[in-house]
């Protein structure tokens, strides 16, 4: 049979209760004061978990200690052992919590003035420089055009329509951020519609924005070589060679520079090399059979460009030759014969016409 406890253990255990209760009020009171929110146009005030926690355990423990003096029945204990459970475990938590995770009401986030600027990569050398300087000084009220533009010159060129090319790839390189792009097709153009200074010109800027592109120095030096400067030309294309050991169109032109220096020896070295890495390359044939042509071993140099037309007949250079050949071996039958199929494919070779009706002319 259940014995209530006497009235002195009650009130002792409701006095220890009391002084929890009493601390729990005082922790209470300070937090709910830093931890509510007062929203704006409104004075009233939410608790956080914590402190809606603590309320709970005070309404708990005031009605167990009115109960606790008016009785001493069993159902007072159990909402006195609750409030002082949930009490108990309020001041733990308080205690543990950092003052950091009370929950402050976040401050909304102000604008930054900040201004990011993303800068480029520092230039490694002064052309690299030289573009990103021109880049960044392109007007934006330029807008893209310089894009139609480089469509335009593009068309130009699929049409041959060389003169309109060279002259909206000029264009390009005025107005676009990277001026390199219309290299090296810009002297190219040039040097196709005879404008030689023209294209010299160009690649020489050209040259400036990309100095180690191999396709700009094989072509700036085709156009050196067109002018007959041949120094220059050699120059160039061994710095393309130095860049790119296997490109060929760079070794056949500097053949072909050493050809018109009359480096023969030179020459005949660079074409046997290429030759050997590539046996059907017509240009180094060409030069092969004008090296022979050249020293008077007339039966080698025919059968060198006998070799060339059999795998491209459509190269007047080869039957211009071999009309050349059988004109000093006084054939003129066979050199008339040649001289016409090289006309055929090549109208504008004025010596090669010349020839031709010298040898009509003195047909019996």
């Amino acid at each position: 049979m259940f014995r209530p406890p006497r009235p002195s253990q009650p009130i002792q255990f409701l006095l220890g209760a009391d002084e929890v209760f009493v601390e729990a009020d005082r922790r209470f009171r300070c937090s709910a004061t830093e931890v509510s929110v007062e929203t704006q146009g409104d004075s009233t005030k939410s608790l956080s978990d914590e402190a809606q926690l603590l309320h709970d355990a005070r309404e708990w423990l005031s009605r167990a200690v009115r109960l606790a003096v008016q009785t001493s029945k069993i159902k007072v204990w159990v909402p006195l052992l609750c409030s002082s459970v949930l009490s108990g475990y309020y001041l733990y938590t308080l205690h543990k919590k950092p003052a950091a995770a009370i929950d402050f009401p976040s401050p909304p986030p102000q604008p930054s003035a900040t201004v990011v600027v993303e800068t480029a990569p520092l230039a490694h050398n002064s052309a690299l420089a030289g573009q990103a300087a021109r880049a960044q000084s392109v007007a934006p009220d330029a807008g893209e055009d310089y894009i139609a533009i480089r469509q335009q010159a593009q068309q130009a060129h699929a049409a041959q329509q060389f003169t309109d090319e060279a002259r909206l790839w000029k264009q390009f390189m005025e107005r676009s951020p990277l001026p390199q792009e219309a290299c090296p097709a810009i002297g190219q153009a040039y040097e196709r519609v005879g404008q030689i200074d023209d294209s010299i010109e160009a690649f020489e800027q050209c040259v400036s924005l990309e100095p180690a592109n191999v396709e700009i120095l094989i072509g700036f030096a085709h156009a050196l070589q067109t002018k007959q400067d041949f120094t220059r030309a050699a120059a160039l294309y061994r710095q393309a060679i130095v860049k790119d050991p296997n490109n060929l169109d760079a070794q056949t032109g500097l053949a072909l520079v050493q050809l018109k220096q009359n480096h023969l020896q030179e020459a005949d070295q660079a074409v046997r090399g290429i030759l050997h890495k590539a046996p059907a390359n017509t240009d180094a044939i060409l030069i092969e059979g004008i090296i022979a042509w050249r020293e008077r071993r007339l039966p080698d140099a025919q059968k060198i460009f006998l070799r060339g037309t059999a795998l491209d007949d459509r190269r007047a250079d080869f039957h211009a030759f071999l009309g050349r050949i059988a004109e000093a071996e006084l054939r003129p039958q066979d050199a008339l014969r040649e001289y016409e199929r090289a006309l055929a494919l090549d109208p504008s070779d004025s010596d090669i016409a010349s020839r031709r009706d010298r040898l009509q002319e003195t047909k019996p």
